[in-house]
């Protein structure tokens, strides 16, 4: 029997809770998170947990900040003139905006693809891309300026994974050239669940950074 590793293309169901058992987020095996394993696109301490696994395994896993999603960080908490914003259009709180920033510019817009919210991501920690690209979502609006938070929702906190693993496939030749799954034929990313589970309220990309596995 074929056992999770490097290369493959892995989906699970999850239920993600505190350590004080408050569930935080539920991902059904009937829409599972879909993944290529190796990539750093999960977590991990779960990707970790994960290796070696077959079809059917379920298991409980105790994650610290530190192979999660890493610490709060407060210099990713931005106080932003609402100017820099008025290409945007309408904000609201909750809202989610991709930065990126070139020497002293920074820019934000709207993540409005799967791939934008991929690519606002920083997958490599070897990389050159500035660390505090990437998405943040609007928390308080002021008269003038805008509070915004690049810190993954999950950031600062030792959590627990209840996992199922539901398949394991051979990804595609450009499931394994660009580290994610391909488009399904509805045309839906296939890590894209029955009520939008996307990387954001997910894994991480960044082993200290995931914020988005979303």
């Amino acid at each position: 029997m074929e056992i999770i590793q490097d290369k493959l293309k892995v989906s699970i169901a999850y239920t993600l809770k505190e350590l004080d058992g408050k569930i935080l987020e539920e991902v059904p095996a009937t829409h599972p998170f879909v993944y290529i394993h190796g990539y750093n696109n999960i977590i991990p301490g779960l990707e970790e947990a994960l290796t070696g696994k077959k079809v059917n395994d379920s298991f409980s896993v105790e994650i610290p900040t530190a192979k999660g999603y890493g610490p709060f960080r407060e210099d990713l908490v931005m106080e932003v003139p609402k100017e820099e914003l008025k290409d945007i259009g309408e904000i609201w709180l909750g809202m989610e905006l991709e930065m990126c920033q070139d020497d002293d510019i920074r820019e934000f817009q709207l993540p409005e693809t799967a791939d934008e919210f991929i690519d606002g991501l920083n997958l490599d920690n070897d990389s050159e891309e500035d660390e505090a690209d990437g998405i943040y979502t609007i928390k308080e609006i002021r008269k003038d300026t805008v509070i915004v938070d690049g810190n993954h929702p999950f950031a600062g906190k030792d959590l627990i994974f209840d996992v199922l693993v539901v398949a394991i496939d051979s990804p595609s030749f450009t499931e394994l050239e660009t580290g994610f799954p391909d488009k399904n034929e509805d045309g839906f990313d296939e890590f894209e669940g029955e009520d939008d589970q996307d990387f954001g309220n997910d894994f991480g990309h960044n082993p200290e950074n995931y914020r988005r596995w979303r």
